[in-house]
């Protein structure tokens, strides 16, 4: 048959995606790329999961597809500071994939004969169906498929679906336990939907808190704060003053900026070119030989008709200044050396023009193309700096800190005290290879020479302060002007509640306003889960807006900023067409969040007890 014949044609095709459709399922649909492999020549342990080993060549392997996805998607390298988000990325994936595979084990969950023969004779997998052997006009032809089932000549490629079947359905079957849990009810949908689309439109007025600084100050001019409340508030909020280790470290950083030499051949080679350029040399070869702006290098150079300010000002000086036809240079700005040839001159046309010189005329504009040579350290430089530090840290890991700078006569800087957190380092920048061997060092531990953006860095682990909470001493002038700002945020809510007052005394919030000098606002309608214009996300006042009646006032209301009294001006009615039309997708999304829920519910629980060791620090 010639559909079978096709169909064995594209057997390795077909195996090759329902490899990847399984990999997607060994984690349960939860967003991530399986990457449980175990090839012979692994050897390094990254991580063991309740005793379970990754090696690093998985790891890896799983990293730089997601470098390859990252690129596809978006046709440019990830920048250093993407990297580490990859790794974690990564690593997330395999825990959650290895956790999920050991209590599929524990619960023994396998997928039976019967099961995989239901599946291929009723239920075949999408990935089964999009195979191009058993469509018709691009759907799926059931004919066809069980055309090719009776097929005798098809077994082995019936037994490879048979195999992947018996490997991915334990994974469906954990993840329908899950999804059996779900449950959404018709009021959660129509809830739902109301807090999305239904909005409120109310007037307010806003008693701020700074307006009330003066009458809450003391003859000091100060608001005071009594001891007991900053014991009080420190008792009460320990926690928010808890501070995670931090270390200092003594560091060095050997420079791989650009020599004197190195600047003088960039300027050599620019008067080399310019000379070339102005003997006669095609200018947009030149350009794609040795120009360093990848913006424009392919196109010879050509920065197209720009004004004046378009370009910084001593480019902008020589350019405007020259013939068309000239070639000038080399210009110094911030980004190095510039060959300029000019290559024409012309007004902006009179329909364009915003601005007109003192003859009326459109504004001059120029073409030009140029040639960047950037002041860039040579090969020598770097090397040269590289060596210095390596041989730095060699002499203090053999003779002592202290004995290496007095040796080198160099003199050594200090960090203030900083955590891991984001990887920065004081001195250095965000750099998390640099971080990681910091906080996994020992006090004294000296590294090897390190590449960072300035040069090459060798450091020392200077002092480590374990993580605490924070003395009172330390916090108090903090504690203060957070209980200060209280102080005035119940002034303001007086206030409002004085002025509530008077609105039960038949006073219309006009007449109030106008008596008490108080400014009234109109926000611009929204909803349950929105924001307020002008304020924010406030629940306080978002909450007791959606809970008045047309034109009722609200209570004195405190919020994160201040108080309120707020005005319901108007309420929108629910559009039921428009719910109808939409219930049944909001279901669906719900009941998917619910899905999601239980999974990570049940996965943090888990993660939590795993036994988790954890050794990338040895290898990034």
């Amino acid at each position: 048959m010639e559909m079978m014949k096709a169909m064995r044609e594209n057997t390795h095709i077909v195996l090759g995606i329902l490899l990847l459709a399984f990999l997607g399922l060994i984690v349960v649909e939860w967003g991530s790329e399986s990457t449980i492999f175990r090839p012979k020549e692994q050897t390094g342990v990254i991580a063991t999961i309740n005793g379970y080993d990754i090696h690093y060549e998985q790891f890896y392997r799983a990293y730089e597809q997601q470098l390859e996805q990252y690129k596809q998607q978006t046709g440019q390298e990830p920048a250093e500071n993407q990297l580490d988000y990859f790794r974690n990325q990564v690593w997330e994936n395999m825990v959650r994939e290895v956790l999920v595979t050991q209590e599929i084990e524990k619960r023994g969950i396998k997928a039976t004969n019967k099961e995989i023969v239901h599946y291929i004779y009723n239920e075949p997998p999408d990935i089964i169906k999009q195979n191009p052997s058993f469509q018709k006009d691009g759907q799926f032809d059931n004919a066809k498929y069980q055309a090719a089932l009776n097929d005798a000549s098809a077994d082995q490629f019936w037994r490879q679906v048979e195999g992947y079947l018996r490997a991915s359905l334990p994974y469906q079957k954990f993840q329908d336990e899950f999804d059996a849990t779900a449950l959404v009810t018709e009021s959660q949908v129509r809830n739902d939907y109301v807090k999305r689309n239904q909005k409120a439109t109310v007037r307010y007025i806003f008693f701020n808190p700074e307006n009330y600084r003066k009458k809450a100050n003391d003859a000091s001019g100060q608001i005071p704060v009594e001891k007991g409340a900053i014991d009080q508030y420190y008792k009460e909020h320990e926690q928010e003053f808890k501070e995670a280790e931090k270390r200092k470290i003594d560091y060095i950083i050997f420079s791989n900026k650009a020599t004197r030499a190195d600047s003088d051949t960039v300027r050599s080679l620019a008067a080399d070119i310019l000379r070339r350029a102005r003997s006669g040399e095609d200018f947009a070869q030149l350009a794609q030989i040795y120009s360093e702006d990848e913006s424009n290098r392919d196109k010879g150079g050509d920065l197209g008709f720009f004004k004046r300010s378009a370009m910084v000002k001593p480019f902008e000086d020589a350019a405007f200044a020259a013939n068309p036809g000239d070639i000038v240079g080399p210009v110094q700005t911030t980004f190095g050396l510039h060959v300029i040839k000019v290559v024409a001159k012309k007004k902006e046309n009179d329909e364009n023009k915003d601005k007109k010189t003192k003859e009326g005329e459109g504004e001059e504009m120029v073409q030009a193309s140029h040639i960047l040579l950037k002041f860039q350290p040579s090969r020598q430089t770097i090397e040269a700096a590289k060596d210095s530090a390596s041989y730095f840290a060699s002499l203090a890991k053999e003779t002592g800190w202290e004995a290496a700078l007095k040796a080198d006569q160099l003199t050594t800087q200090t960090s203030p005290f900083f955590d891991e957190g984001s990887g920065f380092v004081p001195g250095v920048g965000v750099k998390r290879s640099v971080s990681y061997f910091v906080f996994r060092s020992t006090v004294g531990e000296v590294s090897e020479a390190l590449e960072v953006p300035q040069g090459f860095l060798v450091l020392r682990v200077a002092e480590v302060q374990a993580d605490r909470i924070k003395p009172l001493e330390e916090v108090q002038a903090q504690i203060e002007n957070i209980v200060r700002l209280e102080k005035l945020k119940d002034f303001a809510f007086e206030a409002a509640k004085a002025a509530r007052a008077k609105l039960d005394q038949n006073m219309t919030l006009e007449d109030l306003a106008a008596q008490d000098s108080l400014e009234i606002k109109t926000a611009e309608p929204f909803a349950r889960n929105g924001f307020v214009s002008g304020l924010g996300k406030d629940p306080n006042f978002i909450g007791t807006a959606f809970s008045l009646q047309p034109n009722q006032i609200s209570p004195a209301v405190k919020g994160s900023r201040g108080s309120y009294l707020i005005q319901l001006l108007h309420l929108d009615a629910i559009d039921e067409a428009d719910y109808q039309a939409k219930k049944e997708m909001i279901r669906e999304d719900l009941m998917n969040r619910a899905k999601q829920g239980a999974f990570a519910e049940w996965y943090t629980h888990v993660k939590e007890k795993a036994n988790i060791k954890d050794y990338r620090d040895l290898y990034f």
